[in-house]
């Protein structure tokens, strides 16, 4: 009988498949960071501002993002900062018409 019939060995751990970012729902602190381009030092200190919470993971605490509660909070940034452009803008085009 060849090898090739053989299952595999028990004692051989077959990888767990990886699922693509866009199909998670939550993500770990350095995964965040990736996705909106910051490095996790400054992930970590936007966190307390961030939807996250946290829950045990082999005796050690665990840090999860919902991926749609990151997305409204980079909208409502975005939004935040274009009303910030827009008001500092128009100071400026006040100030110029004087």
């Amino acid at each position: 009988m060849s090898s090739d019939s053989h299952p595999r060995a028990p004692h051989v751990k077959e990888e767990a498949p990886t699922l693509r970012l866009a199909d998670r729902i939550t993500l770990r602190p350095l995964e965040a960071a990736e996705t909106l381009g910051v490095s996790e030092r400054t992930l970590r200190q936007l966190l307390p501002e961030l939807p996250h919470f946290h829950t045990e993971k082999g005796g050690r605490g665990c840090v999860l993002i919902p991926v749609e509660s990151l997305k409204r909070w980079v909208e409502a940034r975005a939004e935040a900062e274009g009303n910030r452009v827009e008001r500092l803008a128009a100071e400026i085009e006040r100030a110029f018409s004087k």
